[in-house]
């Protein structure tokens, strides 16, 4: 599997996953909740032979790393945690990394160094939380 990361105005993103952001079941899976883009955010792409495996793209604002939306295809763990790992390693030095993350995917994103900060009806927001200087010697 390789992760691909695109600018929100790459060309190859419209053939990545222009064909699944327009899916009906691939809208399902994020509740209807149309996917975007604009320079603004850094799409990470996993794929494997040619496909489209998932993807999470992530607004890039303020200092913080916003992940509102995303897809892995059959919820598989293995890619979310090779998109979540690819996240966190390109973007944890320079951005604070916050997540809307839909109940049922909150083992993979906790086995990826997220933490629950605030619970809603759907969704919870999650937040990845830097070790301090003390905490890293320690490890």
């Amino acid at each position: 599997m390789d992760i691909i990361r695109l600018e929100g105005e790459d060309k190859r993103l419209y053939y990545l996953v222009g064909h699944l952001v327009m899916n009906e079941e691939v809208l399902a899976y994020n509740l209807n909740y149309p996917y975007k883009t604009s320079s603004d955010y850094r799409w990470f792409v996993a794929t494997a032979k040619g496909d489209t495996l998932g993807f999470i793209p992530v607004k890039l604002e303020e200092g913080k790393a916003k992940i509102n939306n995303y897809y892995v295809a059959d919820d598989d763990s293995v890619v979310f945690s090779a998109l979540l790992k690819d996240i966190v390693d390109a973007l944890s030095l320079d951005y604070e990394i916050e997540s809307v993350t839909q109940l049922r995917h909150i083992p993979d994103f906790e086995r990826n160094g997220f933490s629950v900060t605030l619970y809603w009806k759907r969704y919870v927001k999650m937040k990845v939380f830097k070790l301090s200087t003390d905490e890293e010697e320690r490890v």
